[in-house]
């Protein structure tokens, strides 16, 4: 008769983007920087008549920002289409992202018995996990599981993964 023991394992799904801490200032930061570029482009269209030069360059400033904000709302829409699946078991971490936008799919994996440390990045919108390993660096996104964050890291304490905060002074294992 052989003897098993169950695995133990967590999945974590991302919550809705909506719920992102952060998220409503930057969008509303991202409004008002589209209004400033509307108004700096008709000071720059009234300009036109006054000072041809001063009119140029308020034109290229204006969009050079105007393609900032672009990018910036680019990337926000395309954050806001990705949904992340991370399970941990005793003995792998998987980590799965879904971009809904683009229909891909991405799968990243390592052994937790590889792992040398994680980097723990504990800032609010933003937080993140890196894990070590000799042959992948694997970030994880915690920002946008929630309450979540906190159960994986206690579930990689418990399994003896060597978590490193980032705000601490602990230095990192070579």
């Amino acid at each position: 008769m052989v003897a098993t023991c169950p695995s133990v394992n967590m999945r974590v799904v991302s919550g809705p983007y909506i719920k992102r801490r952060g998220l409503v200032p930057l969008v509303i930061g991202l409004c008002i920087g589209w209004i400033f570029v509307c108004l700096w482009a008709g000071v720059a269209a009234f300009l036109l008549a006054n000072n041809l030069t001063w009119a140029f360059v308020l034109f290229g400033s204006t969009f050079g920002f105007a393609g900032f904000l672009t990018w910036m709302t680019y990337t926000l829409v395309c954050d806001s289409f990705k949904t992340y699946t991370f399970e941990i078991t005793d003995v792998e971490a998987v980590l799965e992202i879904f971009d809904r936008l683009k229909h891909t799919s991405r799968t990243q994996m390592v052994l937790l018995d590889d792992i040398k440390f994680a980097e723990y990045y504990p800032y609010c919108d933003s937080s993140s996990l890196i894990f070590h390993a000799p042959y992948t660096d694997m970030e994880v996104p915690l920002w946008p599981m929630g309450t979540h964050a906190q159960d994986i890291l206690d579930f990689l304490n418990g399994r003896g993964v060597h978590v490193i905060n980032v705000q601490s002074d602990e230095k990192f294992p070579e």
